[in-house]
């Protein structure tokens, strides 16, 4: 029988006394947010041949790979955090896990673009509920100046989905298919949920010093909104991460119809110098900013904005120039720039929120985000590629990617902004 019951404190506890384990915790929730990721970019990668066999046009398919997904994901995500605030949350976390991998798994077994697209909405349904409650889970195991260090540890899992998800995406079809690798995706995360089951325990709420107060609702939502930092980075964050899903989405394309590479070309190139050096900066950015935010918690913002910053014109470089290497020197500079700032964003949410409320601020910011940048992003950039396409025809995509390199740009100056608010609102969270 399932425990839902509210959380106790548990001997394996991290948060009250320091040790190895919450490493262990940290380790495999960042592997669970990886697999969160490689479901979500698999269908990226598999696109034309799901295309192919069903006989859809490119509105459905980007219905299926965007706006299907992220309307689910989204309109759960805030509701099942909230359950998460309350109730225990590694049962939460393994239980959604299993969850969404079987619908993956299931998505190789579509007969039809209904059956495809309920799968793809169960994907949603499960990833809804699995990242809000784990890093409230870190928050408790991790002192707000080593949050930043360690939620930059668990953001890696974004950029390693990634990275696993064009290469085994890529790799798979072409040699067994596409039903095949979605078959490979799911069932890893079905036997990891049941290691995350039997081998954590729920950590103590409010643990790293401060008081754990259940409050209402009402009036969660109302002190959220008044903390000028969370909702200036809210802000922020929904543009950088329009910048994420757009070229998560069309690199690919790009690759393609510039560079002229060739579908096992683009999964090399796509994977490792937007996925690997996308997770070197997330990690790195998360044990830079936990070191130079210890006297002062603007740096937390600050970092992030000129990192942020400077990935705008680098990816316009990257987009403009002719020179293969230098396109792909740039899209390495511009993936580690931008992972950059995800764990010191995370560790905002967590921070600025009070211990009782973690799990629903995390879903706020996350799931708006998202919901902004992959149903958004990869939208707007299609919309402005079909408008140019008549004008300048294969070099539309790098004149569409353009837009991305402003949002991250835009992006950095909220940061700066909400760094003048940080330190007040810290003092109210605690």
């Amino acid at each position: 029988m399932v425990d839902l019951a509210p959380p106790v404190a548990v001997a394996a506890d991290a948060g009250s006394r320091p040790s190895a384990r919450r490493y262990y915790v940290l380790a495999l929730l960042t592997a669970v947010y990886a697999l969160n990721f490689l479901d979500r970019t698999i269908f990226n990668v598999l696109i034309e041949p799901i295309k192919k066999e069903f006989s859809l046009s490119d509105t459905t398919m980007g219905l299926l790979a965007g706006f299907g997904f992220v309307l689910f994901y989204s309109l759960l995500g805030i509701p099942i955090a909230r359950i998460a605030d309350r109730l225990n949350r590694r049962n939460i976390v393994a239980l959604a896990f299993a969850f969404w991998s079987a619908m993956t798994f299931l998505c190789g077994m579509a007969s039809s673009v209904g059956m495809l697209a309920l799968a793809r909405i169960g994907v949603g349904i499960g990833e809804s509920a699995g990242t809000p409650a784990s890093q409230s889970m870190v928050a408790d195991l991790f002192d707000k100046n080593e949050r930043p260090r360690a939620l930059g540890v668990y953001a890696i899992g974004t950029y390693l989905g990634v990275f696993l998800g064009y290469f085994l995406g890529g790799y798979v079809n072409h040699y067994y298919g596409w039903r095949m690798a979605f078959f490979s995706a799911g069932l890893p995360g079905i036997a990891l949920a049941a290691v995350l089951w039997l081998s954590i325990s729920e950590p103590k709420r409010g643990a790293m010093a401060e008081a754990f107060v259940p409050e209402p609702i009402g009036a969660t939502l109302r002190f959220l909104a008044s903390q000028k930092t969370f909702v200036i980075v809210l802000i922020g964050f929904c543009l950088t991460s329009y910048t994420n899903y757009a070229t998560a989405a069309w690199i690919p394309p790009f690759l393609a119809r510039v560079h002229h590479l060739n579908s096992a070309e683009i999964g090399t190139y796509a994977g490792t110098f937007k996925g690997l050096f996308g997770m070197a900066g997330t990690l790195v950015g998360g044990l830079v900013v936990a070191q130079i935010s210890r006297r002062d918690d603007r740096w937390k913002l600050w970092a992030p904005a000129i990192t942020s910053g400077l990935a705008g014109p680098v990816f316009a470089l990257c987009m403009l120039t002719p020179d293969f290497a230098t396109m792909v020197a740039a899209l390495a500079a511009t993936s580690f720039l931008v992972g950059f700032h995800l764990g010191p964003i995370f560790a905002i949410a967590q921070t600025v929120a009070r211990a009782s409320m973690r799990a629903l601020a995390s879903a706020i910011i996350l799931l708006t985000a998202t919901c902004f940048g992959q149903g958004v992003g990869p939208l707007a950039v299609g919309m402005i590629n079909d408008a140019l396409k008549n004008d300048v025809g294969a070099d539309a995509v790098r004149y569409s990617l353009l837009s991305a390199g402003l949002t991250t740009t835009l992006g950095a100056l909220l940061f700066i902004w909400a760094a003048a608010t940080i330190r007040a609102d810290v003092q109210r969270a605690t």
